[in-house]
């Protein structure tokens, strides 16, 4: 599928993206708007008995970028229109009945699901920290589903090189293309024009990953930082605030919470902190602070995807001391501050803009079109897989928990 070919796209997802509630959401937004520059593109934001919700917002904002919506529900739509292409975005909305409405309206269409991040690598890493056996549970039932889901697809779409080896690590001969988060890069703001001692985090609290890194930076990073800077001063800014975070304001923490736009707040800041504990694909709040030219201090977990250079492109701390020290070296030297703050703006600039990731997108568009055709018996062969794939790896450890009066 070369850049002159336009192909119809059938976009299915269980909500309109927010793309000023998470960074997921922004990327999401972006990559409909950049398919429909040079494709015909559908979106149905389905709920869970297939109906299709009623147009928000930002639905309003999809259709002002050439996006249409549908209405009435998926059976309807696809009497209608005939997808090239069926776009699934997160694994949980590759549903059997959805399949088989695929297989009798569209049975050649093209499946695609955009995993967003590799989930169960989420999960896996969460019970690793906090040991819970239900946490390992979880994680055992979200990876079989979600590998399930990228079976029956013809291709997957991952966010990095990581999260592509972790699904070929089961699923060797599936097809799976990168193409990662997007940033719009502004100018470079000159170090001298932030406020000095200004730390800022930006996340989403619907996801808990964020929560925990708040938590864990407040009670045990931040009094590292303030003993050495006392002036210092932390921003907490995110959608959805629990009142456990916002329990931590104090005169050295500033709770923010949900604002429009985030740039201002990264406009100003001296470093961002970005310190997750667990977590999966890119960091959408590393990559905005490095494309607005904002020094990041992180985790493994934080630079996770990007093949950024520890100490060159951004600094990692996995204990609460290295990761003070590391935010305390950026405030205490101004070459460091301005050696990180360039070369993390530079790298974002060449891997993540919008022309670097359009270039993406056409090339996975391209070895798409290029697979075998498919016949018209293979929707009916996935739907049973899929089914199979659920029984096999998830039904029974469903059915050993409720037999055994586990909650």
């Amino acid at each position: 599928m070369n850049s002159a070919k336009m192909s119809k796209f059938l976009v299915i997802s269980d909500s309109y993206p927010q793309p000023d509630q998470a960074s997921g959401d922004l990327r999401f937004f972006t990559l409909l708007t950049l398919l429909a520059l040079k494709h015909q593109v559908l979106f149905c934001a389905t709920g869970p008995n297939g109906t299709i919700q009623a147009c928000k917002n930002t639905g309003s904002r999809l259709e002002e970028a050439g996006v249409l919506l549908g209405d009435i529900g998926l059976q309807h739509v696809l009497k209608n229109f005939k997808p090239d292409i069926v776009w699934f975005e997160f694994f949980h909305n590759v549903r059997a009945d959805f399949l088989g409405l695929l297989q009798h309206h569209c049975p050649r269409a093209r499946i695609v699901v955009d995993s967003v991040d590799v989930h169960f690598n989420r999960f896996e890493a969460q019970a690793r920290l906090t040991g819970k056996p239900e946490d390992e549970l979880k994680a055992q039932q979200v990876k079989a589903k979600e590998l399930a889901a990228y079976a029956v697809a013809d291709m997957v779409i991952a966010v990095s090189e990581d999260d592509r080896q972790l699904i070929r690590q089961t699923l060797p001969d599936l097809p799976v293309e990168i193409i990662p988060n997007i940033h719009v890069i502004p100018a470079f703001r000159d170090g001298k024009k932030r406020v000095y001692g200004e730390l800022v985090f930006v996340g989403g609290f619907k996801h808990a990953p964020n929560v925990d890194a708040m938590l864990y930076f407040c009670s045990e990073v931040m009094p590292i930082i303030i003993a050495a800077r006392p002036l210092t001063r932390l921003k907490i800014i995110g959608s959805h605030l629990p009142q456990v975070v916002g329990a931590l304001a104090n005169e050295s923490i500033e709770v923010v919470g949900y604002v429009p736009d985030t740039a201002p707040y990264l406009q100003s800041a001296y470093v961002s902190v970005a310190p997750l504990r667990f977590g999966g694909g890119l960091k959408g709040k590393v990559g905005e602070a490095m494309a607005h030219g904002l020094p990041v201090v992180t985790t493994s977990f934080g630079a996770e995807g990007f093949a950024l250079k520890d100490g060159e492109d951004l600094l990692v701390g996995d204990s609460a001391e290295r990761f003070a020290a590391q935010v305390i070296a950026l405030l205490e030297d101004d070459d460091l501050h301005e050696r990180v703050a360039r070369r993390g703006y530079q790298f974002i600039k060449q891997h993540y803009s919008v022309v670097a990731v359009q270039a993406m997108i056409d090339s996975a568009l391209q070895r798409l079109d290029n697979l075998p055709p498919r016949s018209y018996t293979l929707h009916r062969q996935l739907r049973i897989r899929l089914e199979r794939w659920y029984n096999h790896y998830i039904g029974w450890r469903i059915g050993a928990q409720t037999d055994s009066g586990s909650p």
